[in-house]
């Protein structure tokens, strides 16, 4: 049994390790995140790539484990949490939104892990949910990708906007102009100023705007989610509850 192969050294599998590396690199970004914002945005997205490794590792050695799907699930879980505190923490305003996507997320991903291995799933995402979105989001890897990788892009340019120096890459537009916003609705949020420029549009406005759509699509995912897996432990009690009886 060779290392690049299934062996009994569970903590020592290749996706786990790389799992390890994902909790250090998010580590190190919340812990420069007001330092050094552009190394805490790069040591966060490489942390948030190894999620995508770890799992193509995985399959590729044959190296899938009951620890490596809780520990990829949890680290995602922590680190999200730990972006959204930090974006609370340079826009105070906004814990109220942060604290609720939080909930949200973990309710809803706890929820459906317990609800799948009451159903003798291994893993949080082997569903057979009865709702056509949940089925397509878990069964559709780039669909599933393309949301994920949306709310953490999001989270990133939320917090990148409080920083000029990860503001101020722009992309020009045709004829010189420039990306202005309405003076009411500058008026009324002045923090919106902050993803405009007077030399085109920021790329992280970029990304921002292309991640909304994924962003959105994953909550209502969330949200679906953590209903259909609360109905999945409701009819689970029932199912035991008629077996005593018989």
């Amino acid at each position: 049994m060779g290392f690049f192969s299934r062996h009994s050294n569970v903590y020592l599998y290749v996706p786990n390790l790389i799992g390890y590396a994902r909790v250090a690199a998010a580590l190190y970004a919340f812990g420069v995140a007001f330092t050094s914002p552009v190394q805490c945005v790069v040591a966060y997205f490489l942390s948030f790539v190894c999620d995508e490794l770890d799992g193509r590792f995985a399959r590729m050695l044959n190296q899938t484990s009951t620890l490596g799907a809780v520990l990829d699930m949890v680290t995602d879980r922590l680190a999200t949490t730990g972006l959204l505190l930090v974006v609370t923490m340079v826009y105070p305003q906004l814990h109220v939104v942060c604290v609720s996507l939080i909930f949200l997320d973990i309710f809803s991903h706890w929820f459906q892990m317990y609800a799948s291995l009451a159903v003798g799933a291994t893993t949080h995402k082997d569903v057979k949910s009865k709702s056509w979105l949940v089925r397509t989001y878990y069964a559709n890897r780039l669909f599933m990708g393309y949301c994920c990788v949306s709310c953490e892009v999001l989270y990133l340019v939320v917090y990148a906007s409080k920083w000029s120096q990860l503001m101020g890459v722009t992309v020009p537009l045709p004829g010189g102009a420039t990306l202005r916003l309405p003076a009411r609705v500058a008026e009324l949020a002045p923090v919106l100023l902050r993803f405009t420029s007077s030399s085109g549009v920021p790329l992280m406005t970029v990304f921002g705007l292309m991640s909304l759509p994924g962003f959105a699509v994953k909550q209502l995912c969330n949200w679906v989610q953590l209903r259909t897996a609360a109905d999945q432990l409701i009819a689970y009690d029932a199912r035991k509850e008629t077996s005593k009886t018989r």
